[in-house]
């Protein structure tokens, strides 16, 4: 009986509240206007680089090659 009055006590209580009313997006109003709209940059240009398909190589030698340091 004390749980039901420990979880009844503030349902109870939180209905009698004013229910809650957000602000005014006045901020956004602005942002929906078509006049301040910016054309945005175009992004990096993109490069394709074609690689033929070969046979797997030696995994030493690939880390090696992309190691920090590597002479490539």
């Amino acid at each position: 009986m004390r749980l039901f009055l420990a979880a009844a006590v503030p349902l109870v209580l939180a209905g009698c509240e004013k229910p809650f009313e957000p602000p005014l997006a006045a901020p956004l109003i602005r942002a929906a206007d078509p006049a301040t709209a910016v054309l945005m940059p175009f992004g990096p240009t993109v490069v394709h680089t074609s690689r033929p398909i070969t046979a797997p190589e030696d995994w030493r030698r690939l880390n090696d090659a992309q190691a920090p340091g590597s002479a490539s």
